[in-house]
């Protein structure tokens, strides 16, 4: 049987970055000879070589693209992010780069895992999913079922506020600070299986 690495569009619309394997079943009833199989595997061997030397935009990688073309400026790489989205009743647009260098520096993991610490609550993230809609009042959060609780949403809240996820407004309102909407839903989608 051959098996053959054809590119594949997925149903978001963009392309994954291993290619999935597709079997191919012609012939699959006869056994392919020795000289067979290997023209096979040199075709695959020579697509292969020639969709890697492809442009990376080709295959929707453009972001890795303007990344490369840093290289002169930033040479050992860096990591960028950034969205454009209409949420809690507002528009954001946010983007963010960091070389290896500075991400790599204890200083920025010990507080950055501090501020990450603030997520790990399933209680903090149903608040979060809920800011993302609109701001709440803690009376909302409390009728919504969000929390069991005042004095819950209280010390929720505080968490999430001290890690600067989060931000109050004077008629006690809360909202998730605009500078963080991005990387909030960009740490979520880190979160998937890729």
């Amino acid at each position: 049987m051959i098996v053959e690495i054809i590119p594949v569009m997925m149903e978001d619309g963009f392309m994954p970055s291993i290619p999935e394997p597709q079997r191919n079943t012609r012939n699959a009833t006869q056994p392919a000879s020795a000289e067979e199989r290997l023209a096979a595997l040199e075709a695959r061997v020579e697509a292969l070589e020639n969709a890697a030397a492809e442009s990376s935009a080709a295959q929707g990688f453009w972001v890795v693209d303007a990344l490369h073309a840093q290289r002169d400026q930033i040479p050992e790489g860096s990591v960028i992010f950034g969205g454009d989205i209409d949420a809690a009743g507002g528009s954001y647009s946010y983007q963010w780069q960091r070389p290896i260098s500075t991400l790599t520096e204890p200083s920025m993991w010990s507080e950055s895992f501090e501020r990450l610490s603030a997520l790990a609550h399933p209680v903090r993230g149903e608040i979060l999913r809920r800011l993302l809609q609109a701001p709440a009042q803690v009376a909302e959060l409390v009728d919504e079922k969000i929390v069991t609780s005042t004095s819950t949403a209280y010390h929720h809240l505080s968490a999430l506020s001290h890690a600067g996820w989060i931000k109050k407004s004077g008629s006690g309102t809360y909202e998730i600070a605009p500078a963080r909407v991005i990387p909030l839903l960009t740490i979520i989608s880190a979160g998937e299986d890729h």
